[in-house]
């Protein structure tokens, strides 16, 4: 007899640890931010507003699903909501249940939840990845019209768009195809050649390969580096900016790359000139699939662009690993056309509870949906952000960083 129930503990994974290991071999589009480990170093962090669970699917006997879950409070147009999440808050691109079938997984565990004690406003479930018609991953035209599917029984509008690359052939065949954009690779390779002229120019990539092989140094250097460069960027700047060194995110992202060591599915990648670090890309792996999360170079030389120098030397070795598709994220498209093969869309549930107030949200937004908007969420934008917070602060940017932005910081 198939059941749900829930954990309510981080340390209850630990029972069920194996189980969710198997799982995620075998889960459509899986990522380490699915993990047990990501999950439990994100459950110890989780604010005092927030209710972290996990609803748990079986076929009677064993696990079938697993859906990680958080209520949290949010300041919405209409005032207060308890918001039922995904315990994702934006690091990933793509999110979702644990399972070989994670669109029933969901549909049980949203029954489940609406069935239990929990009170909350708003179900808003956003970065679920859905495959195309063929069972293939699903890719959009940059410039094509946002795009609705059915989805756990209803109509599901388009979030999100990713950047990805396909690892699929050689570098020599990718780097030929950049062709199709002959000023920006003219100068990406002009940028080259300036760096080689300043000094030696070294690229270092640390992928440890976890307790399974007894290879679990942290090399708290490399990572401290990653946070040196970063506390140089513009970035530093936002307000509300969750880049490595931020205090209410360090704890957590310091305690996360010790879980991505002991799983092994830490990627440190780090240019150098002169031995010293210059650019930096911070993510995580899983079965050739890699999460991008961090990028940062140092501001000294943004008219060298060491972060192009950094990508070719990167994506070259994925070749090589073996990887199959690079995550660059879905913001700041502008600066990742270049280096992407395609946009892959993620998608997002959202169901109301039938009190008034959660159904007046309901109308505003459909009221506000109707409207022409356009949303700037370009990488000059963000800059000019980030410059406009430095101001008020009394501090004054001074380097023009060509740069990526959302949860990449090229």
């Amino acid at each position: 007899m198939e059941r749900t129930f829930e954990l309510c503990h981080a340390d209850q994974l630990t029972e069920y640890k194996s189980a969710w290991r198997e799982l995620l071999a075998v889960t459509p589009h899986a990522s380490f931010f699915q993990s047990a480990e990501w999950l439990a170093a994100r459950w110890r962090h989780a604010a005092s507003d927030e209710n972290l669970f996990v609803v748990v699917t079986t076929d009677g006997a064993q696990p079938n699903g697993f859906v990680p879950l958080c209520i949290k409070r949010e300041l919405t147009s209409c005032g207060l909501m308890r918001v039922l999440h995904f315990p994702l808050d934006g690091w990933g691109s793509f999110y979702g249940p644990i399972s070989v079938l994670p669109e029933e997984t969901l549909t049980a565990a949203l029954h489940h939840v609406w069935r239990s004690r929990r009170t909350f406003d708003l179900v808003d479930l956003t970065t679920l990845p859905i495959a195309a018609a063929t069972g293939g991953p699903r890719a959009v035209n940059s410039e094509s019209a946002s795009t609705t599917v059915d989805f756990v029984g209803r109509e599901c509008d388009e979030a999100t768009r990713v950047a990805l690359l396909d690892l699929t052939g050689d570098w020599d065949s990718y780097w030929e195809s950049r062709n199709a954009q002959k000023n920006r690779r003219r100068n990406v390779e002009r940028c080259e050649r300036r760096l080689n002229e300043l000094g030696t120019i070294r690229y270092e990539r640390y992928r440890p390969g976890g307790l399974v092989t007894s290879d679990v140094e942290p090399r708290w250097d490399l990572y401290d580096a990653c946070e040196s460069i970063a506390r140089t960027s513009w970035q530093d700047g936002l307000v509300e900016g969750n880049t490595m060194h931020h205090d209410h995110v360090r704890p957590l992202l310091r305690d996360v790359h010790l879980a991505a060591v002991d799983a092994g599915a830490a990627d440190v990648n780090m240019l150098l000139l002169d031995d010293r670090p210059i650019a930096f890309a911070y993510g995580y792996h899983f079965r050739g699939y890699v999460d991008l999360m961090r990028v940062g170079f140092v501001p000294d030389l943004a008219k060298l662009a060491p972060g192009n120098a950094l990508w070719t030397r990167l994506i070259q070795d994925s070749f090589t690993r073996g990887d199959r598709t690079l995550d660059f994220g879905p913001t700041c498209l502008d600066y990742k056309r270049f280096w992407m093969t395609r946009l892959e869309p993620s998608y997002g549930v959202q169901q109301y509870a039938s009190t008034p107030k959660a159904q007046a949200l309901r109308l505003a937004r459909w009221l506000k949906s109707q409207r022409q908007t356009s949303t700037d969420a370009s990488n000059q934008r963000s800059k000019e952000l980030a410059a406009a917070q430095l101001s008020s602060r009394g501090i004054h940017e001074t380097d023009a960083v060509e740069a990526g932005c959302g949860r990449n910081e090229p």
